[in-house]
């Protein structure tokens, strides 16, 4: 299992209101530092869209926050492989302060998609290989998500526009994330932070649709749909107040 490390500072634009790095940008970085290391390792994004016509696809995410890098903090983050199977590829990042605490930890399942067909593929073992991680035959269990409570849920509506969509051809997973809390409003958004958060993505969102984003809260946790016709996305997140 190869770690890839790199030294990180904290810029105003990806800092939220509160002074904290916002959770979009820390899927942003964090998918940045992986490629990084595939690039490395001889198995970019481009090499493995020129030879297989493939790209990697994050499915799930679940994160444990102690607390959240700060405006110009200088951080440190660490990437590794876990383990693959058949279908699906672990991979966690972890974040550290300057003097070695761990600020949060994002532990992910990708999988293979084939751009022309947009679907799943088997995982090749030349395509992994390099990564020296180990071959599993059960996969990770997933989060059980709550459902929301149609009498008290809060909607809004989005549209997807062009800055939305990335290089595979649909939504940028961390905008997801912006749509789920957007509901849930200044006030509280400005008190609060999160500290575990659950997030599966279930069906591909395209250009030029509407989304509806679905939330409800009860006691110190929100639950959060993304929706057009079906299910796209969804996820559970725990706050404690600043």
């Amino acid at each position: 299992m190869l770690t890839y490390k790199k030294k990180y500072n904290v810029p105003y634009y990806e800092s939220d209101a509160n002074g904290n790095m916002k959770l979009p940008s820390i899927f942003n970085v964090a998918l940045q530092l992986s490629g990084e290391q595939s690039l490395s390792l001889g198995v970019s994004d481009i090499w493995l869209k020129e030879t297989y016509d493939y790209t990697w696809v994050v499915v799930e995410y679940a994160i444990d926050i102690a607390r959240l890098p700060r405006f110009n903090e200088a951080i440190t983050i660490e990437t590794f492989a876990t383990s693959y199977n058949k279908f699906f590829c672990y991979r966690d990042f972890v974040f550290y302060a300057e003097n070695g605490e761990k600020l949060l930890t994002i532990s992910s399942t990708f999988v293979l998609l084939d751009i022309s067909h947009r679907k799943v593929v088997h995982v090749e073992e030349a395509i992994v290989a390099p990564y020296q991680t180990e071959k599993v035959s059960k996969m990770v269990r997933g989060h059980k998500f709550g459902k929301l409570n149609p009498d008290t849920v809060i909607e809004r509506d989005f549209h997807v526009r062009f800055n939305d969509i990335d290089q595979n051809g649909h939504v940028n997973n961390s905008k997801y994330f912006d749509w789920m809390i957007d509901p849930l409003g200044f006030d509280f958004l400005s008190g609060h932070v999160p500290e575990k958060i659950y997030l599966k993505y279930i069906k591909e969102v395209m250009y030029g649709v509407d989304v509806l984003s679905r939330a409800d809260m009860h006691d110190n946790t929100s639950y959060h749909e993304i929706k057009t016709a079906s299910n796209h996305a969804q996820a559970e997140i725990t706050w404690r107040e600043k």
